[in-house]
């Protein structure tokens, strides 16, 4: 009997949200038989990933969050109110003619202006009722601005009125969205934390994405913005940084722009990695506008500059690798607060943005090669569990056996 996963990536700023339905997707795919997943995605970045077999994808039209609330479109041009008609309406068509037995969805209860209520209403109906789950990373904002949001965009009824379980991709007892939140008996009921969303494998071995840099025993940077969008401070400084460094440093760097990186800001970076050629040859910089490889360098780095992402300081974490965050503030808080729980637990250093100068860089570059990486033991003692794709993986399993579509134990 096939089983049918839809699943609903919400993106409106990044690649996180679209890396993390993938993931969890591969990994479902690759353990249990006769799946097959449908991705709902508005990234046009989805064509830069490889989907393995089984698992296909629905574009719907991009949209782009401009400021707190406020979306727009992002290629189309169209008054948004059109464009979310029309990602409505495709979510609706797709649901009702896939019919599948698991919907599952992430970080916005109703999705962008509510665009999926319809797909859930028409889902939990009649004889063939899907599962429907929530899936929330560990945190989404300052606490008050969720209760706000939710309250405003019918976020808590749709919790307790349409979905099965809420899966939790954190752990509890270092951040409680439950009592941050101040989330109602009935949501709080279908809870499940799962732990982070950790790394279960990696294509190249460090020895070879070394050897692919050409890099041998040099100490080697990655620097990584996510997205791109508003990563360009980070990556200017970053390298403002690299020519005030003591002068027996000797470093390679590979700077990752990301997607939406705007082509002005990714020449700019380009010409001054040119030129760290020519002023410090022992100190080479390489800038990418994007990679599918990035969890190889990420495994073969000495030391990782990062925004504050979720899947980003996950990764990180799971490689046991030094970190130096620099968190997005504007739009959301999410990244502020997690980099400074994770700091707090020493296992990262971070840099306001606020702070952010070529100096504070530096010294902040120094500090961070010095220190030792965060150790499994490490994180361990701090609570972090990096088990939430076996755990995803479990759930799912058991969701699927309540219902009588899935074998006990149908793992490979």
């Amino acid at each position: 009997m096939s089983l049918k996963l839809l699943m609903c990536s919400n993106e409106a700023l990044g690649l996180g949200h679209l890396r993390r339905t993938l993931r969890i997707a591969s990994a479902l795919h690759a353990e249990i038989p006769n799946l097959s997943t449908l991705v709902l995605t508005g990234s046009p970045m989805v064509h830069g990933f490889r989907l393995p077999p089984g698992v296909d994808s629905v574009k719907l039209p991009s949209v782009l969050e401009s400021s707190r609330w406020s979306f727009v479109s992002k290629y189309l041009p169209l008054p948004f109110e059109e464009v979310k008609r029309l990602r409505e309406r495709i979510i609706l068509e797709t649901a009702l003619a896939y019919r599948p037995d698991l919907f599952l969805v992430d970080f916005r209860p109703a999705g962008i202006g509510g665009e999926l209520l319809p797909a859930l209403r028409a889902l939990n109906n009649g004889q063939s009722k899907a599962i429907s789950v929530m899936l929330f990373r560990d945190i989404m904002d300052e606490p008050e601005r969720i209760r706000a949001e939710w309250h405003g965009d019918q976020a808590v009824g749709v919790l307790e009125e349409l979905y099965d379980e809420i899966w939790v991709l954190g752990c509890q007892a270092l951040f409680d969205p439950i009592k941050e939140y101040e989330l109602s008996d009935t949501i709080a009921r279908k809870i499940r934390f799962c732990g982070y969303l950790g790394v279960e494998r990696f294509a190249a071995s460090p020895e070879e994405t070394r050897r692919e840099l050409g890099i041998a025993a040099r100490m080697f940077v990655l620097v990584t913005v996510g997205g791109g969008r508003d990563g360009f401070p980070v990556l200017d400084t970053y390298l403002r940084a690299l020519e005030i460094l003591p002068t027996q440093m000797e470093l390679f760097s590979l700077l990752v722009g990301g997607p939406n990186l705007p082509q002005g800001e990714q020449e700019v970076v380009r010409q001054r990695c040119r030129q760290m050629a020519m002023i410090k040859p022992d100190r080479p910089a390489r800038f990418i506008e994007f990679s599918s490889q990035l969890l190889d360098y990420m495994a073969a780095a000495d030391l990782v500059v990062s925004m504050g992402g979720y899947n980003t300081l996950v990764e990180i974490l799971s490689l046991e690798k030094r970190a130096l965050v620099i968190p997005r503030v504007h739009l959301r808080l999410e990244q502020l607060i997690r980099a400074s729980l994770f700091e707090r637990l020493g296992l990262i250093r971070m840099l306001h943005p606020d702070q952010l100068s070529p100096e504070r860089m530096a010294e902040a570059l120094l500090a961070a090669l010095h220190t030792p990486p965060p150790s499994g033991k490490r994180l361990q003692a701090v609570g972090l569990d990096l088990d939430g794709l076996h755990q995803v993986k479990t759930h799912v399993v058991r969701l699927l056996g309540e219902r009588g579509l899935a074998s006990p134990n149908p793992f490979r």
